[in-house]
């Protein structure tokens, strides 16, 4: 936990429960986050290695690709109401194995090659969003 702290994170009692859930979980993160403080501590943690976008950008698809194939650490921010239904393959972990390594992931009904060190961060700056339970 102090290791947090030296990387930019508050050391109030709920930003340090959070950073357990956001480094423990099973599932990829998604950061209510309309402070921005949880961002801050990602970039900070993450720094060079950490790819960032949003889904405003041009060609942000292409940038999710590439970084699943290469296994890099994705932070996409400004999550609105809805997330992209393409991306519902890499949120629900959609991973099929051919062979005895190799692993695949269809999006927008491709087949793409996954790397499993692929890691998803996702921020919300909504103080209060309703998204589907899936």
């Amino acid at each position: 936990m102090a290791g947090w702290q030296n990387e930019g994170l508050p050391s109030d009692r709920i930003s340090l429960e959070n950073a357990a859930v956001v480094t423990s979980c099973s599932r990829w993160p998604l950061m209510i986050d309309p402070q921005l403080q949880g961002v801050k501590w990602i970039k900070q943690r993450l720094g060079e290695d950490l790819t960032i976008l949003q889904f405003t950008m041009n060609n942000w698809l292409k940038k999710v690709i590439a970084c699943i194939q290469m296994g890099n650490q994705l932070l996409i921010e400004a999550v609105g109401q809805e997330i992209d239904a393409i991306l519902e393959p890499v949120l629900s972990r959609a991973v099929i194995k051919r062979g005895r390594t190799a692993m695949i992931i269809k999006i927008g009904g491709e087949e793409i090659d996954y790397d499993p060190k692929f890691q998803l961060y996702m921020q919300c700056k909504l103080p209060n969003p309703h998204y589907r339970p899936e």
